[in-house]
């Protein structure tokens, strides 16, 4: 990926956002091969760089989309195209690297509103299988990973019916949760056992599982309710597991929980309806912020494939209803990174990999944000390389 210690440009003028929530500053940013060289006031220009005139315009970290969907699904309607659903409940051998597609024509669209990095998700039962991480640039899987065995997705059901079906519902529904929850710890414990040496037989799922028993590796439980986040909070000190809760629309019950453990919260959205019909219409607005009222690590996703490209402005929402801008850039930049095990990604700072967005505007406003330029790892992209460009251009 990177382009020789001779490959050099020098941004001047730009307003630096770092990407951990600190305050933007002005200077001139010195990219050398696929790193930042240099931070500073005049810095001087190297023999052969490009110098770009920046002054006013804005240069931020690239985003990094969190439990996606990217690279496993092309068109929705076709069902060959969806490689993210495996069969059967306990999958944790599955692994989304071997299915992500580095020619899907949505990855040019992502790329064009910022997002450089992905985090492709497998779904389907209850332990899914493990992520991936991409950089969205390169012609093979190969070249475009970052990490192929990433964290652990795990979907149980939730502990709480519908309240919208008929009482014998109801109840039914929340044995089968329960149930499956139980299941659940039962796999748990035979997978820590064979993974301490109880047995010689060879059993790929639980050999999968061993790094994330040994807390080396995250995992996330995709819940919502306050009695999923308990449970899955309660299944992880047990087994030692390093989780985050992804969802967690009643994160905000049990914060002091999450706090105390030190888990994350990772809000799939703040475009999305109240959970439930006496929470204010602006709850899922305000949502980030008072998580960090209340000292609990958030991070901001987006659901989709292809409606990825608006993870940007889900962090705007968040910054209209009472967030700190800089630390909503955090939520998409460093906080992911640092939750993925990244090094050098997600910040500006020296020795980190060149990894940015010029912009003219609010990166996180619909109406103001415009990106310049783009690159990945020092490598300069083609923001025009974009299907939906094309056609806006070919019509206009």
């Amino acid at each position: 990926m990177s382009w020789g210690l001779w490959f050099q440009v020098l941004l001047r003028g730009v307003w630096i956002h770092v990407g951990d929530g600190s305050p933007p500053i002005r200077g001139d940013v010195l990219l050398q091969g696929d790193s930042i060289a240099a931070i500073g006031l005049a810095l001087p220009a190297p023999p052969s760089c490009l110098i770009i005139e920046a002054s006013g315009k804005h240069l931020y970290p690239g985003l990094i989309g969190l439990g996606t969907p990217v690279g496993l699904i092309e068109i929705e309607a076709i069902r060959a195209t969806h490689d993210e659903d495996e069969v059967g409940d306990f999958t944790p051998e599955v692994a989304a690297y071997t299915a992500f597609d580095v020619d899907s024509r949505v990855l040019p669209t992502l790329r064009a509103n910022g997002i450089l990095y992905v985090e492709s998700v497998p779904k389907g039962g209850v332990i899914a299988g493990r992520a991936a991480i991409f950089r969205l640039e390169g012609r093979t899987r190969e070249i475009a990973v970052v990490e192929p065995w990433g964290a652990l997705h795990l979907y149980p059901p939730s502990l709480r019916s519908s309240l919208y079906a008929p009482p014998e519902e109801q109840d039914k529904m929340r044995r089968l949760a329960r149930e499956k929850w139980e299941q659940l710890q039962s796999y748990l414990e035979k997978a820590r056992r064979w993974c301490r040496g109880d047995s010689s037989e060879l059993n790929i799922g639980f050999a999968a599982m061993c790094p994330y028993l040994e807390g080396k590796k995250p995992v996330v439980w995709h819940v919502e309710a306050a009695e999923d986040i308990e449970q899955a909070l309660r299944l992880s000190l047990q087994y030692n597991l390093r989780s985050g809760i992804a969802g967690g629309s009643e994160a905000l019950k049990v914060a002091a929980l999450l706090r105390t453990t030190g888990t994350p919260v990772i809000l799939k959205r703040t475009h999305r309806l109240p959970p439930h019909e006496d929470a204010p219409l602006d709850y899922a607005y305000t949502l980030p912020r008072m998580l960090l009222d209340s000292g609990v690590t958030v991070m901001l996703a987006h659901e989709s494939f292809w409606n990825q490209r608006n993870l940007s402005y889900q962090a705007g929402t968040a910054v209209a209803y009472g967030t700190p801008p800089e630390q909503a850039l955090a939520m998409l930049t460093s906080l992911p990174a640092q939750w993925l095990g990244l090094h050098r990604i997600g910040k500006i700072a020296i020795g980190y990999k060149a990894s940015l967005l010029l912009c003219e505007g609010d990166l996180l406003d619909i109406p103001s944000s415009r990106i310049l330029r783009a690159w990945i790892e020092g490598k300069e992209i083609d923001l025009l390389d974009n299907p939906q460009e094309r056609l806006y251009r070919k019509y206009r």
